[in-house]
């Protein structure tokens, strides 16, 4: 299993995100935004707030909160995440623990399951 994950791991609940737990561990950003420069996803999408790990965690706790509709620019921003995990990084540094490409991760299992409509 992914390093990064393991202490996100936790949020799973026979194979479903506890949303609420979820919800406060992206709550847990400090909105600093130094990951967004170390993300190539963002670099490459001429810096794109949506497309860097800042804006996919400020996306997700958005659609756990109901704030914004599921479309394709949501889908598009959380699955173009390349799971490089320079954010975890970076946030480690700064000394924050977050680990916003798992919870990315996680992210992108929620999605999965509600676009499938499991």
């Amino acid at each position: 299993m992914d390093s990064a994950l393991n202490n996100s791991v936790q949020y799973l609940m026979w194979g479903e995100i506890n949303e609420e737990k979820f919800f406060e561990e992206l709550n847990k950003c400090r909105r600093c935004k130094f990951c967004v420069d170390e993300c190539p996803v963002y670099l490459e999408s001429q810096r794109i707030e949506t497309m860097s790990p800042f804006g996919r965690v400020q996306i997700l706790k958005y659609l756990l909160k109901g704030w914004i509709e599921l479309d394709d620019v949501v889908i598009t921003s959380i699955y173009t995440c390349l799971r490089c995990n320079r954010c975890i990084e970076v946030c480690k540094d700064k000394g924050v623990d977050l680990k916003p490409a798992a919870l990315i991760r996680l992210g992108k299992a929620f999605l999965t399951k509600n676009l499938l409509g499991g």
